[in-house]
């Protein structure tokens, strides 16, 4: 099978997500990054009474807490948190986790059982280790692509 067939066919429940780290509405900002800190993973998910209300990533911390006139660390975490962020679901493929994360710039997403049963968080890291256990001349081999890094022809 080439490797796009493969983006297609292969779910997203075969890659090694990692189980959920959450926080609830009431949790502080300082309380989140701690945890994050604590379980060293680059995003928290923000879970009020069983159901999904949003996620904090590493990134977040820095534009809405470190920033200048940012958060206070004593606020609660759903001041910084992306409200309802976009999900994957395991029976989803990867090609279609690849074009969300793409699409919206996530590093991280959500993972959701058929059921909106919140399962873990599979990061960006995780799928590349994983297509490279698979694919790994295609992988470790994938040429730069030089307009992404302001190269013009001649220069």
């Amino acid at each position: 099978m080439d490797f796009r067939s493969y983006l297609e066919t292969e779910r997203v429940g075969r890659v090694d997500y990692r189980p959920a780290v959450w926080v609830a509405p009431a949790a502080t900002i300082a309380e989140a990054i701690d945890l994050m800190r604590r379980q060293a993973v680059g995003c928290v998910l923000v879970v009020d009474c069983g159901r999904l209300a949003g996620i904090v990533t590493e990134r977040d911390v820095l534009r809405r807490v470190l920033a200048r006139g940012g958060a206070a660390p004593a606020e609660p975490v759903t001041a910084i948190m992306t409200p309802d962020p976009v999900v994957v679901r395991t029976r989803d493929s990867l090609g279609s986790l690849f074009r969300r994360m793409y699409d919206g710039g996530f590093r991280h997403l959500p993972v959701l059982d058929d059921n909106d049963g919140l399962l873990g968080t599979i990061s960006i890291k995780r799928v590349v280790r994983f297509l490279a256990d698979q694919f790994p001349q295609i992988v470790y081999n994938i040429p730069p692509v030089p307009e992404r890094f302001g190269a013009r022809d001649g220069a």
